[in-house]
């Protein structure tokens, strides 16, 4: 049935003005946050000594940390070396899922490798795994999560950085899509903290490889900046009892406040550590820390949130080539900036309708071979092939 636009319509009146008066406040806290981001610009230990401190009293504090750079800092964008390498990696899965004929899982990686200035044609490296049959099933009966199987992607896609990180041109560059920090589903717990030494252990080895590793994050709606901000009007009484989802600043995104200060393109912000339950994880070389970068054209900014670990932070010249990177690579793809490796490694890595199908026609004749029963499809998943027509798998 389609969508009653004479329903929709009737709501637009209240849904637009809910939204106007909405942003009438968030213009409010916005300046507070801007008024305070000057006044503690250069405060740097005061601002340092309040996250410890709030640290200990806020169970799972989130919010930014400042390092060695002022908070109102605009960097511009250095000149870049004449020859570098790029390399970017990105995946898809197929999820197990019920209505299939049998329950599987697929993780399928692509990196690519260019070389600016080689003149060489990118090399493409693509790896598909089918998770072991055992490593589905959950010992309560149900199937892994879509969260679990994101997080051996994520895996992946570093593990498989490694396999074409050797005799690079440097300085040599690793790019993911979506932040370095992890993230997972509280029922998740158990496989976590093996996948996570794991992830660890490959980040260490892209840093003994001198890859400058970071993590891009397009259109980014963080707000640890504005976190950070809020802790410094609070006192000690205020702040063992500060309540993170009822927050005086909520809304004030970083890219927002961010944005009139980095004008020019190429402009990035100042270098932040993350104080995070998860961030914790991550200590000495690999300590997380995050910039936000202008990749936008003259009088259209767009604001990227990089993720680096401490070993990129710390050093500015590494910085300054990631920078210079992030920005051409963005231009690359024209008035909708984004990094061109990153676009081209998701084309490579994406799975087609056909490919999924394909890829389910052999598992089921593995099992048959095996004398393994096999199900039908669900019948809701009979009608909705009929009824759509869906060019990439939709799992």
């Amino acid at each position: 049935m389609p969508v009653n636009l004479i329903d929709i319509q009737n709501k637009l009146s209240a849904f637009s003005a809910q939204a106007k008066a909405h942003e009438a406040q968030i213009a409010i806290r916005h300046q507070e946050v801007t008024d305070l981001m000057a006044t503690y610009a250069h405060r740097l230990e005061a601002l340092q000594a309040r996250v410890a401190r709030a640290a200990e009293l806020v169970p799972r504090l989130r919010c930014a940390v400042p390092v060695d750079e002022p908070l109102n800092l605009a960097l511009p964008c250095p000149d870049l070396p004449e020859t570098f390498t790029v390399l970017a990696a990105d995946g898809s899965q197929i999820n197990p899922s019920r209505h299939a004929r049998v329950k599987y899982c697929v993780i399928n990686v692509a990196v690519v490798n260019m070389v600016r200035g080689s003149g060489e044609a990118p090399r493409i490296l693509t790896r598909s795994q089918l998770l072991d049959y055992d490593a589905i099933f959950l010992p309560s009966g149900g199937t892994i999560s879509e969260g679990v199987v994101a997080l051996k992607r994520d895996l992946r896609e570093r593990e498989a950085l490694t396999e074409l990180a050797g005799d690079l041109v440097q300085p040599a560059i690793s790019l993911t899509d979506g932040p370095l920090e992890l993230y997972r589903e509280p029922q998740d717990a158990a496989g976590f903290a093996q996948a996570l030494d794991r992830y660890l252990g490959v980040l260490d080895e892209l840093r003994q490889r001198h890859l400058i590793t970071a993590g891009y994050v397009d259109k980014p709606g963080g707000d640890l900046i504005a976190r950070l901000l809020e802790l410094v009007a609070l006192g000690d009484d205020d702040l063992s009892a500060y309540q993170q989802r009822g927050r005086r600043f909520a809304g004030v995104s970083d890219a927002a406040l961010l944005s009139s200060l980095l004008s020019n393109p190429g402009d990035r912000s100042a270098v932040f550590a993350i104080q995070s339950e998860m961030a914790r994880h991550f200590s000495g070389e690999l300590a997380l820390h995050f910039f936000y970068l202008n990749v936008g054209r003259p009088g259209q900014p767009h604001l990227a949130r990089v993720e680096i670990p401490a070993w990129v932070a710390k050093d500015k010249a590494l910085l300054g080539v990631l920078q210079g990177v992030l920005v051409e690579q963005a231009t690359m793809l024209g008035t909708r900036p984004y990094p061109y490796i990153l676009h081209r490694a998701h084309e490579e890595a994406l799975v087609t309708l056909q490919e999924s199908e394909h890829v389910e026609e052999l598992i089921v004749a593995a099992l048959l071979q095996r004398q393994v029963p096999v199900d039908e499809k669900s019948n809701k998943q009979y009608h909705k092939d009929l009824s759509t027509q869906k060019t990439r798998y939709q799992g």
